[in-house]
């Protein structure tokens, strides 16, 4: 398994960043996914890609819009082949396509099934495809041309993700309330219509992957970053963890995981 990152100068503000999956070897394949608080448009070239979401298996083919998950799930891959993904700011979704975010939450589901017309224009990328820097240049091109629905609720969205992401996580709903003049009724319904997700889950979520970054990158032991972010102990961390994870810390950092790893290391 390869999993590689793609940078381009000219980035659009709705993507947080492009990567390439291949498998040619150790098949079959499988891991969790973290439950990373982004929405992602992915074009798998071969078969024999599944998600299995809460014992539910979901056939992973072609172009496959990913909402937000909450809780990570397992990936499976039986068959050699590659993906390419788009993985998108938290707002960008909904000024692509104008939709209620919070309906895909949890699901893996055929682009075209949401927008047909977004989906024909990149599949044309796809069809063609060459090579990754070649697609993301591609994709960045269309995304300037795409109309956006961008509003007084888009901007005080962005505006309450920039200050969860400035304070890695390490900021209450109050706080949010009184940098950005908004009442919480507008923040709940806005946010978990744009996001996909409610603040507050968004803020636990964004916290506990943050740690989880650091701790993987040896910044610092896990011990102090549990009190760093604002665990009141290891079993408030714990309870947490098996939230998001499914399962104790005990059991996971037991495993190799190269694959998570290697997504908490970008």
């Amino acid at each position: 398994m390869q999993l590689n990152y793609f940078e381009n100068e000219n980035t659009s503000p709705l993507v947080e960043e492009y990567f390439e999956l291949l498998f040619e070897k150790s098949i079959p394949f499988q891991s969790a996914i973290l439950p990373s608080g982004n929405t992602t448009i992915t074009y798998i070239f071969a078969t024999g890609q599944k998600a299995v979401v809460k014992n539910k298996e979901i056939p992973l083919h072609k172009l496959t819009l990913s909402g937000l998950f909450y809780q990570s799930y397992k990936f499976v891959v039986n068959e050699v082949g590659a993906s390419f993904g788009i993985s998108l700011h938290p707002t960008a979704l909904y000024k692509l396509l104008t939709i209620d975010v919070y309906k895909i939450k949890n699901k893996h589901i055929p682009l075209h099934e949401i927008n047909a017309s977004f989906a024909e224009k990149l599949n044309n990328i796809f069809q063609n495809y060459e090579t990754p820097k070649i697609a993301v240049q591609q994709i960045e091109n269309l995304l300037h041309t795409v109309p956006l629905t961008i509003n007084q609720n888009t901007i005080l969205i962005d505006k309450a993700i920039d200050l969860i992401k400035e304070s890695e996580g390490l900021i209450n709903i109050d706080q949010i309330l009184f940098k950005i003049k908004i009442s919480q009724k507008t923040l709940e319904t806005q946010f978990k219509k744009i996001v996909g997700i409610t603040p507050g889950k968004y803020i636990r979520s964004f916290r506990f992957i943050k740690l989880l970054k650091k701790y993987e990158n040896n910044e610092i032991n896990l011990k102090d970053l549990i009190y760093m972010y604002n665990y009141y102990d290891s079993s408030h961390f714990n309870k947490d963890f098996k939230l998001f994870m499914n399962e104790s810390p005990t059991s996971f950092f037991k495993k190799d995981n190269d694959f998570l790893k290697k997504i908490l290391k970008n």
